[in-house]
């Protein structure tokens, strides 16, 4: 038995898409509120790294230059070295 798998579009039109499809699913019940919990969770997770990259492009072209970030155990390190 072959396994027929659908990809999402990897843009915003993509992700409204998939969102609807989910909305449709969920009206006619073909899908649960906790999948439709977890696709929209995921989809707010997907627009806040989008906008994130935005803002820090511009940062970026507003001349600032970000330093490395070090995620530890205690926290996010910020400098050149991570906390100890």
């Amino acid at each position: 038995m072959t396994e027929i798998t659908k990809t999402t579009e990897r843009t915003s039109a993509g992700l409204c898409e998939a969102l609807f499809e989910e909305f449709d699913l969920l009206r006619n019940g073909l899908s649960d509120a906790h999948r439709a919990s977890a696709v929209a969770k995921l989809a707010v997770q997907i627009i806040n790294t989008k906008k994130l990259e935005i803002e820090a492009a511009a940062f970026h072209k507003a001349g600032l230059r970000f330093h490395t970030l070090a995620l530890t155990a205690k926290g996010i390190a910020i400098g050149n070295e991570p906390n100890a």
